[in-house]
C-alpha cells in the first residue's frame, strides 16, 4: 500500500514519520514487515492478523482499516494512493 502526500501536508513531515504514525494506528495484531520511504511516499506491506479458516482478512477491510487511520488529525495531508 502506497501514501501520497497531498498538496496540505505540514512542511517537513517525512515520508518515514507519516508510516510510523500509520503503523502506531493500526490494531495490535498487524504487521508491517516492509516499508520503503521516498521523500514524498511511503510504501508499506501490511499483514494484518489470519482469521481462523476459512474466512482471511478481505482487501475491503485492509482498506477501511487503514482508512481509518488516515482520518486521523497526525496523518493529515497524507492519503491512500489508488490501488
Amino acid at each position: 500500500m502506497r501514501l501520497l502526500a497531498k498538496a496540505d501536508v505540514p512542511y517537513g513531515t517525512a515520508s518515514e514519520l507519516a508510516a510510523a504514525r500509520l503503523i502506531a494506528l493500526l490494531p495490535a495484531q498487524w504487521a508491517c514487515p516492509r516499508l520503503e520511504c521516498t521523500p514524498t511516499t511511503p510504501t508499506l506491506t501490511l499483514a494484518p492478523p489470519r482469521p481462523a479458516p476459512p474466512r482471511e482478512a478481505s482487501w475491503a477491510e485492509v482498506i477501511r482499516v487503514v482508512d481509518e487511520a488516515l482520518a486521523q488529525s497526525t496523518l493529515r495531508g497524507w492519503a491512500r494512493a489508488p490501488s
